[in-house]
């Protein structure tokens, strides 16, 4: 038997969709996924899925052979029912057919799917097809007779690799240094090292979709990273402070991602949290609040032995619903960096 794979799983997905929604109503419908040339015979009412054809997601032109790969699914959907006295196959065709264009136009947005680190959200699109174009589809079933159909694009689907890529650390600074001699090319480097400026933030309170904003805290300093030698004492006194804006006493969440060496991964459980003003002013830091300002966290990784650099990234972030039967939206701060190496690593 073959195994599964992100595209296969993602078709079933939409297979539970439709049973679920068919069947609600007391229907008793079976689903299935293939070519209609290939449906076996069956009694009672069946609903069959035809992924015929696959495109490109058309936004990622440099993808690499070990990154997640986006595309654009369009299925065919059939109803092949039966006579149900006093209503005819072809009526029930009609029921079944309507009340999936129902389905679809009330939940657009399917329900995420998590897949190998990925989370896909697919869109249905109805898709209008000519006379011709459903001919061609039909021609490749033999002598099937043809029966009412759908067509559907849904994207994006992906395609996760066998082998994932191997990612880069984030960039937590840039620097310049400018030497006489070329002998000394391959020397430590002394340079200036030059980090991102923390402009002042303000959160628009009245907006239902604002997004919470962070900051490191660090000497009476806001940053956007920060970069440590453990071996330092600078990291042996240090204890990780951020400054959370958003709506004051609303409910956030922080989580963080970490930098092995070759991927970044998500890490540990989101840790709740709310912010305490509706601004960052880095030329007028508040008064300590206990408890409150600023929030003291805890670095969720640490350099292994073996390892000579490692990097998390901490955000904030909020889930909301935009109004009644949307998809939930998830609303996220700027990113802050850490990056801890060993000098003598």
């Amino acid at each position: 038997m073959p195994q599964t794979s992100s595209l296969s799983i993602i078709c079933r997905e939409v297979e539970d969709f439709l049973r679920n929604g068919l069947n609600a109503g007391g229907n008793e419908v079976s689903l299935s996924i293939g070519a209609p040339a290939d449906l076996p015979a069956a009694p009672g009412h069946r609903v069959n899925l035809f992924f015929y054809r696959f495109e490109p997601g058309g936004f990622e032109a440099g993808l690499r052979p070990g990154q997640p790969w986006h595309i654009r699914l369009f299925c065919l959907i059939t109803s092949f029912a039966i006579d149900e006295d006093p209503i005819a196959s072809g009526e029930n065709d009609l029921r079944f057919l309507g009340h999936i264009m129902q389905l679809f136009r009330q939940t657009p947005v399917l329900q995420p799917v998590a897949l190998d680190g990925e989370e896909i959200r697919l869109q249905v699109i109805f898709s209008p097809v000519t006379d011709e174009q459903i001919n061609q589809v039909w021609s490749t079933q033999g002598d099937t007779t043809y029966r009412p159909s759908l067509i559907y694009e849904m994207a994006l689907a992906v395609i996760t690799p066998i082998e994932a890529a191997i990612e880069p650390p984030r960039v937590a600074a840039i620097s310049q240094q400018a030497l006489a001699d070329m002998s000394a090319r391959h020397a430590r480097f002394s340079g200036i090292v030059e980090r991102p400026v923390f402009n002042p933030v303000r959160i628009d309170v009245d907006n239902p979709q604002w997004q919470p904003a962070l900051c490191w805290l660090l000497d009476d300093l806001c940053a956007h990273t920060l970069s440590f030698d453990v071996d330092s004492p600078e990291f042996a006194a240090f204890a990780p402070r951020i400054w959370l804006a958003g709506v004051p006493g609303e409910a956030v969440q922080l989580s963080w991602r970490v930098w092995d060496g070759s991927q970044w991964r998500d890490n540990g459980a989101p840790v709740a949290a709310s912010p305490s003003h509706a601004a960052i002013t880095p030329d007028a830091i508040p008064a300590p609040q206990p408890g409150i300002f600023p929030l003291q966290i805890a670095l969720p990784f640490a350099l292994a032995p073996d390892q000579s650099a490692a990097q998390g990234l901490l955000t904030a972030s909020r889930e909301i619903t935009p109004f009644a039967g949307a998809a939930p939206i998830r609303l996220e701060s700027n990113p802050l960096l850490i990056n801890l190496y060993r000098s003598n690593g």
